[in-house]
């Protein structure tokens, strides 16, 4: 589960760097940043929102009904999207060693 979020998490940073100049509070598309494999959804997100999720690699961008209890909490939700962070143990590890900004 963890490897295909931090697939999400590599291909969102790519978009991230896409969208650098857009003007503040513009919306960029990214792909769901769960752990189901199959998903295909997408996020509508500003740029200051993704940097916030960002600040801290246990945390992810999902849609909200994508959330799994055993292995996150729910850090901030919203109309658009869900914020996650990892518990602690091996979930958490495993993608704080996957972070590309790390």
């Amino acid at each position: 589960m963890a490897l295909n979020e931090a697939a999400s998490r590599e291909l969102n940073e790519e978009i991230e760097q896409a969208h650098q100049d857009d003007p503040p509070g513009r919306r960029m598309t990214i792909t769901c940043e769960c752990a189901l494999k199959s998903c295909d959804r997408l996020i509508e997100i500003t740029m200051a929102e993704y940097q916030d999720v960002r600040s801290d690699a246990r945390q992810f961008a999902i849609v909200p009904e994508h959330f799994i209890g055993d292995i996150e909490r729910i850090v901030f939700e919203n109309d658009r999207f869900a914020v996650v962070a990892k518990r602690a143990g091996t979930p958490a590890d495993v993608v704080t060693e996957t972070d590309p900004r790390s």
